[in-house]
């Protein structure tokens, strides 16, 4: 099941889409929707959602950001990695310390600071691999590094603590 989040014009969606029998299964929200679409020239599609027909164009504005027009109208979508978005929403605020939790279940391959160390914005802490993918877990603030709860090697869950850095 692949897991992107998804920002459109600032509101953001947990999104896990999941190939079934020659279509897909998109959860959005807690509501799931069964699509199959075609391209039917350049950049438009058709999709069928749920049993019901929708012609949409979706082109590529820059990577990881998608223009997508219909009747309805148009939207600018962003899709995020799920790690990235971690770091974006984790931090319990700027004024106190920035506790940052697993995002989804994965193994710790590297611990890149100490506790007590001072770290800048974008600094990596710790390797994660999730989802055969290694991702660097940064800091979104400047600081000290408070804790680091997780060793390499440990396998931890979604929502389970990896680090606290607090800000200087």
């Amino acid at each position: 099941m692949d897991l992107v989040v998804l920002s459109e014009d600032g509101c953001e969606s947990q999104v896990s889409v999941e190939r079934v029998a020659g279509a897909y299964v998109v959860e959005i929200g807690g509501r799931r929707f069964e699509v199959d679409w075609v391209r039917v020239g350049g950049v438009q599609r058709s999709l069928l959602i749920g049993g019901r027909q929708a012609l949409v164009s979706v082109s590529r504005d820059k990577p990881g950001r998608y223009r997508v027009s219909s009747r309805a109208g148009e939207v600018m979508l962003e899709v995020r990695d799920p790690l990235d978005h971690l770091v974006r929403s984790a931090a319990s605020s700027h004024e106190g310390n920035q506790s940052v939790v697993a995002y989804m279940p994965g193994r710790v391959l590297a611990v890149l600071v100490a506790e007590g160390e001072a770290v800048e914005v974008g600094q990596g802490i710790l390797v994660l691999e999730a989802m055969k993918m290694e991702n660097e877990i940064p800091t979104e603030v400047a600081g000290v590094v408070k804790e680091i709860f997780a060793e390499v090697g440990q396998s931890v869950e979604g929502g389970d603590p990896l680090f606290e850095i607090e800000p200087s």
